[in-house]
């Protein structure tokens, strides 16, 4: 049987968006590679010094925090269902919204750098009005893939036979990767997924290009994988990937729904209190 790897979809440059002085954002949506991330909405990574976000609501979909393990420091985490924890570097939290939650995060010393990602994953029609619930996955508990010019953590999903213990509502992949310079390796992944790469640092070769840090890499959905050759500097980058919902979506700021109605539902719900009270981190 003859092994197809996937051709590059899209090559795109993750424009830096400063929100004051403490945050800044390289954010990938559907606008900009021109192609659906289905079963993401939103993939943000971002580099914070500080408080930036009071406590607001979140209802119908999944918001994932993962902090990458370089980053010098983590966050606290708080939700109004009683969840305060600590997402050190490395480890994933994710915040299943269902019919509403409050939620809020900030770096647990300020001043300092933490780094890493805010994703923003649909939920399945079914699961949008779930009961909220909170989900957590310790550095320590992930998966890891070491083999010669490889370094892979399995944060979420499977690969080569690694399967992180997280279960999510909605089946995604996220893979931790850092090749060794002019290393070359194999991602199996599904048909019917577009997996997309964010760019950390040194290279990869796509085709006659090096595609190098603050870049983003989407691959078609054809194919049994995706061919990886990194750059002379090796390659750091995280890989995502997902089966699509394929299902109507209806937003408004941090609301997702599968229509109007629904939609003017957990609006009114959070004017109206049923999302929970939280006391913001900064208050004590």
């Amino acid at each position: 049987m003859t092994i197809q790897a996937r051709s590059i979809h899209t090559i795109a440059p993750l424009r830096e968006q400063r929100i004051g002085e403490r945050l800044m954002t390289r954010d990938a949506q559907t606008g900009l590679i021109g192609a659906d991330l289905d079963p993401f909405i939103m993939v943000s990574f971002y580099a914070m010094r500080g408080p930036t976000f009071p406590p607001h609501p979140h209802a119908g979909f999944m918001v994932a925090t993962y902090i990458l393990p370089e980053s010098r420091i983590g966050f606290i985490n708080q939700d109004s269902l009683g969840t305060r924890n600590r997402i050190a570097p490395g480890a994933l939290h994710v915040t299943v919204a269902g019919r509403g939650v409050l939620h809020e995060e900030q770096p647990e010393q300020e001043g300092d750098l933490a780094e890493g990602f805010q994703i923003w994953i649909d939920l399945p029609e079914a699961e949008r009005e779930s009961a909220p619930h909170s989900l957590h996955l310790p550095a320590d508990d992930v998966p890891r893939l070491s083999q010669s010019g490889l370094d892979l953590r399995v944060v979420a999903g499977e690969q080569a036979g690694a399967r992180s213990p997280l279960r999510l509502p909605t089946a995604i992949s996220l893979l931790d990767v850092t090749l060794a310079p002019d290393a070359e390796e194999w991602i199996a992944l599904p048909h019917g997924e577009r997996p997309f790469a964010f760019m950390l640092g040194g290279s990869l070769r796509a085709g006659q290009q090096e595609v190098g840090a603050g870049r983003l890499v989407c691959w078609d959905e054809d194919g049994d994988g995706i061919a990886l050759k990194a750059g002379m500097s090796g390659a750091r980058f995280t890989l995502f990937s997902g089966g699509p919902l394929r299902q109507r979506r209806a937003m408004r700021g941090p609301f997702v729904a599968s229509n109007e109605a629904q939609l003017a539902r957990f609006g009114s719900d959070f004017a109206a209190g049923r999302f929970g009270t939280l006391r913001p981190l900064s208050a004590g």
